[in-house]
């Protein structure tokens, strides 16, 4: 009876045994983790071909970044030296003029009062704006007055008004004060004057028939 359980046992433990697993099943396993490898292995190349390229391309930018600012501190300077190069002239007329005003002022100081001829003194008084606008015709700034009647708000700017009571000289100039200036074309200063504004004369109202 014994030895019936036994061997009864022993077929049942025999039975619940793991099998064996068939070579091919385990030459799949080590291929697929070969592969498995393989991709991590190119994965990480990529992966270093990415970080090394945009390493590169950071260095590339940053050097980019410093040529501009060189280019551009040297455009700023070249653009100051070129103002200043075309200010020069301007300035040394106004130089110029300077020295031959404080001459003047030096000339009259030396002078009694009685001995200075008050014809010739604004005479030279005359001669300073004239010299000056020479100065501005020589940097292609030209003085203008206008020679027509009527007012022109793209060059001419009123600063007094006259009324008058005749229709026909409504918003036609009375007198200019200031001259107006232009450079190249373009208006700089617009010519002062003085405009005539038509005002019904109500002094002496018409009798109705």
């Amino acid at each position: 009876m014994v030895s019936n359980i036994n061997n009864n046992d022993l077929a049942k433990n025999q039975s619940a045994a793991p099998a064996a697993e068939p070579k091919n099943t385990t030459d799949n396993n080590n291929a697929s983790l070969k592969l498995l490898v393989t991709k991590l292995d190119g994965l990480t190349e990529q992966l270093n071909n990415l970080q090394a390229e945009f390493q590169g391309k950071l260095k590339y930018d940053q050097h980019k970044e410093k040529i501009i600012d060189n280019l551009h501190s040297e455009l700023q300077e070249y653009k100051n030296d070129l103002i200043k190069k075309l200010q020069q002239p301007m300035i040394m007329d106004v130089i110029h003029a300077i020295d031959d005003f404080n001459k003047l002022t030096s000339h009259y100081k030396q002078k009694e009062p009685a001995d200075i001829d008050p014809q010739k003194l604004i005479k030279l008084m005359a001669s300073i704006p004239e010299d000056l606008e020479h100065l501005l015709y020589r940097q292609g700034v030209e003085s203008f007055s206008s020679s027509e009647p009527t007012f022109n708000p793209s060059r001419q700017r009123a600063v007094k008004t006259l009324p008058t009571s005749e229709p026909s000289k409504d918003k036609t100039i009375a007198q200019t004060l200031r001259n107006g200036y232009e450079w190249e074309g373009k208006v700089l200063r617009p010519e002062m004057v003085e405009v005539y504004v038509y005002q019904p004369d109500t002094t002496h109202p018409e009798i109705p028939a």
